[in-house]
C-alpha cells in the first residue's frame, strides 16, 4: 500500500457491536469505527442480513438503469427529507465534489465560494480548494479552485451579491471538533437568503442520526439548499448522497456522473440502514448518550483538558497538548479513538455503544491523561 496514511500496527480481524478484537485475540472499544463510517457498529445483524439478501441480485447496473434497491432507498429518503433531488456517489469527497459543482452551475454568472477557516470537505481537487488545512493543500494550491475560507463570525458579512455557494460543517469534525452555534447558523442562513447564495452544509461527518437527528443542520440554525451525506450511509459500505431542494433546477446534461453511484448493493445498505436508524430510534439515543459521556468527560477535571466540545456521538477534547501520543496511548490500553487537528482527540461512538461502554472510554481516557501528567 502506499505510506500515505501510516500504520496504527493493529490488524482486525473480527469485531461486533462497539467492538472488534486483532489478529492476536485483543478485544479493543472502538470510537474511532473507520474514521465514523462504522456508524451502525460492526456486523449489525440487520444490516447482515440486508447485505445477504441483496448479494443473491445484481451488484451493480449502471446508474442509467432502474434498480428496484435503488427506487426503494430513493422512496425512504423522500420520506425523511421531501422535496429533494438526489445523486448518488461513493464518499464523502465525491459527494462534495457533486455540490460544488452542481452550485456552480446553478449560479453560472457568480464567481466567489466561501468556507471556514478549519473546514474540511475532502481531498479530491475540487473538495480540497474547500478544505482549509495548509498542510492538506500546500502541494496542489496551483491548480485548486479559488475558494476563500472566513472564520466563521466573518461569515454572514462576507456573502455578497457575487457568492455562488457557502460551504458549511454544522459540526466541523476533522477541524477540531466544533459546533456551530445556531445563531450564527441563523445569521449565515439568512444572508445567503438575501444575496442569493446557496448554502451547503456538509453533513459527511455530522449527519445520518449521528449528531442526535437525521441532519444537525437545523439545530445549527441552517437551512441548506444542498446537503452532503456519507459516512454511515450504507452502514460502512462506501456510499456518498448530495441532495438539494428540486426547485433549484439540475445538473446539466452530462454534467455529472458515477459508474457505482446508487448500485443495488449498497443502495439495498443503505435503505436497510435508514430504515434501522428510524426503527431503534438511534439519533435520540446519540443524544442522550453523547451528553452522558460528554459530562464523564469534562468530570475527569485533569489540568491536560482544556475543552470538551461536541453534539451527539460526535465528541472532542481539546488537550494543552498533543493529541496523537494520548490516541497512541489509548490503544494500547484497548480504546479505539482519532485525532482531530494537533490538539484534539476525537471520538466517533457507534450508535450500538452502551451506557457501560462510555464509562469505560472515560475511565480510560482519565487513566491516560493522568499517566501523562505524572
Amino acid at each position: 500500500m502506499s505510506g500515505i496514511y501510516g500504520s496504527r500496527g493493529l490488524t482486525v480481524v473480527s469485531g461486533s457491536g462497539a467492538a472488534v478484537r486483532d489478529d492476536r485475540g485483543r478485544e479493543y472499544l472502538d470510537f474511532y469505527c473507520g474514521s465514523g463510517a462504522a456508524l451502525f457498529g460492526h456486523c449489525h445483524p440487520v444490516l447482515v442480513e440486508a447485505l445477504r439478501k441483496a448479494a443473491e441480485s445484481p451488484w451493480t447496473v449502471g446508474p442509467g438503469m432502474g434498480s428496484p434497491a435503488r427506487d426503494a432507498f430513493r422512496q425512504r429518503i423522500s420520506e425523511e427529507l421531501p422535496g429533494h433531488a438526489v445523486f448518488f456517489c461513493n464518499s464523502g469527497t465525491e459527494s462534495v465534489e457533486a455540490a460544488l459543482k452542481l452550485a456552480l452551475s446553478l449560479r453560472p454568472d457568480r464567481k466567489k465560494v466561501l468556507a471556514l477557516r478549519r473546514a474540511f470537505h475532502g481531498r479530491t481537487l475540487g473538495a480540497l480548494s474547500l478544505t482549509f488545512n495548509p498542510q492538506y493543500r500546500k502541494d496542489w494550491t496551483r491548480i485548486l479552485a479559488p475558494v476563500t475560507h472566513v472564520k466563521p463570525g466573518e461569515l454572514p458579512g462576507a456573502v455578497d451579491g457575487d457568492t455562488a455557494a457557502v460551504f458549511v460543517e454544522p459540526v466541523q469534525g476533522e477541524g477540531g471538533v466544533y459546533p456551530l452555534a445556531p445563531e450564527l447558523g441563523a445569521r449565515i442562513t439568512e444572508a445567503c437568503r438575501e444575496a442569493g447564495a446557496l448554502l451547503v452544509c456538509d453533513e459527511i461527518q455530522s449527519g445520518w442520526g449521528r449528531c442526535g437527528h437525521l441532519t444537525a443542520s437545523p439545530g445549527a440554525g441552517l437551512d441548506p439548499d444542498i446537503l452532503c451525506f456519507a459516512k454511515g450511509v450504507a452502514g460502512g459500505l462506501p456510499a456518498g448522497l448530495t441532495l438539494w431542494k428540486r426547485e433549484l433546477g439540475d445538473f446539466p446534461p452530462s454534467g455529472h456522473g458515477s459508474t457505482y453511484g446508487g448500485g443495488p448493493l449498497a443502495a439495498a445498505l443503505a435503505d436497510a440502514s435508514l430504515k434501522l436508524l428510524k426503527d431503534e430510534g438511534y439519533p435520540a439515543k446519540a443524544e442522550t448518550l453523547g451528553a452522558y459521556f460528554r459530562n464523564l468527560l469534562s468530570a475527569i477535571g485533569s489540568p491536560l483538558v482544556a475543552e470538551v466540545r461536541g453534539r451527539g456521538l460526535l465528541n472532542g477534547v481539546e488537550l494543552r497538548g498533543k493529541a496523537v501520543p494520548v490516541v497512541k496511548r489509548l490503544q494500547e490500553k484497548g480504546l479505539l479513538a482519532l485525532p482531530a487537528g494537533p490538539s484534539v482527540v476525537r471520538f466517533l461512538a457507534p450508535f450500538t455503544a452502551e451506557k457501560e461502554d462510555f464509562d469505560r472510554a472515560a475511565a480510560l481516557f482519565a487513566e491516560t491523561l493522568e499517566e501523562g501528567a505524572e
